[in-house]
């Protein structure tokens, strides 16, 4: 009795957390259907004419297209700095790994509006100018420790033999990473891209304090257009876009990581079962 009275609380607790997460999506997704130029239910009709409207903005397709760039840029080189981070501290003895492994993780913990200030501070102090690849800087290095928890539990579930033999053969460090770490390492890497991706392309506060004048990010953007009753339908319409797209990368890449670890899986359980047809032809 008692634990279907647990069991029934856990799906009562899941569908209010599926509900409480979801719902405000389903209500935006409506609201980018209403004829209204007011977000309140009822809604006043049917139409598709925003989505028009909002491809038509150049403000609003620019400010998009920016945030994509950037969080292109950003999510590169977080996973790249994620990879180098990872097989430092993957390293048999790596002294000061706590202290290191903490200041890799330090911009989970710091108010992202106290780290923009900070980067605001120290470029106009370099001298230099408001600038889109400044933004791109500053998001990698907030999403650098997703980099990380995602590669580093990744690589350290691999068997190490594997590279110990590609060296026995012959290959370099690095052609033993490029030949079998790489390929391994591929779900993770696209998981880390798209965690790096996400954690750009809606951040508000460093592009805020850095964006050149004329220039804001899609969040940018959107803070002051929300406030504009005449753009809000638009706004509105391009976030249903960025939702179901959102949706599709996830499910694609979901599906892609599944395959490539059964490739993985496959190739693995070949590999086993040749070697143990060879010892049992020596024997």
């Amino acid at each position: 009795m008692t634990g279907r009275l647990g069991s029934s609380l856990l799906w009562v607790y899941f569908v209010l957390m599926v509900a409480f997460l979801f719902l405000p999506l389903a209500i935006l997704v409506l609201f980018a259907f209403n004829s209204g130029t007011t977000p309140t239910l009822p809604i006043e009709g049917f139409t598709t004419k925003w989505f028009t409207d909002a491809f038509s903005n150049t403000d609003l397709t620019s400010a998009l297209v920016r945030s994509a760039a950037i969080g292109v840029l950003a999510s590169v080189v977080a996973t790249a700095l994620g990879i180098m981070a990872a097989i430092g501290l993957n390293a048999k003895r790596v002294p000061g790994e706590p202290v290191a492994i903490g200041a890799l993780l330090l911009p989970l913990v710091v108010p992202y509006i106290s780290l923009a200030v900070g980067m605001l501070i120290l470029l106009q102090a370099l001298k230099f100018k408001n600038a889109l690849w400044e933004i791109a800087l500053g998001h990698a290095v907030i999403a650098l420790p997703f980099a990380l928890l995602v590669i580093l539990p990744r690589l350290r579930s691999l068997d190490g033999s594997l590279n110990e033999a590609a060296r026995d053969l012959g290959a370099s460090d690095f052609a033993a990473f490029r030949l079998v770490t790489f390929p391994l390492l591929l779900p993770a890497l696209l998981s880390s891209f798209i965690i790096c991706f996400s954690t750009s392309f809606d951040e508000f506060a460093i592009a805020s304090f850095l964006y050149p004048s004329g220039q804001p990010t899609y969040p940018v953007f959107l803070y002051g257009g929300a406030r504009s009753p005449a753009i809000l339908p638009q706004l509105i319409a391009i976030g249903t876009l960025v939702i179901v797209i959102s949706l599709l990368i996830v499910g694609l890449s979901e599906l892609g990581r599944r395959w490539a670890e059964r490739r993985i899986e496959g190739r693995n359980s070949a590999s086993v079962d040749v070697s143990s047809a060879d010892n049992l032809a020596t024997t």
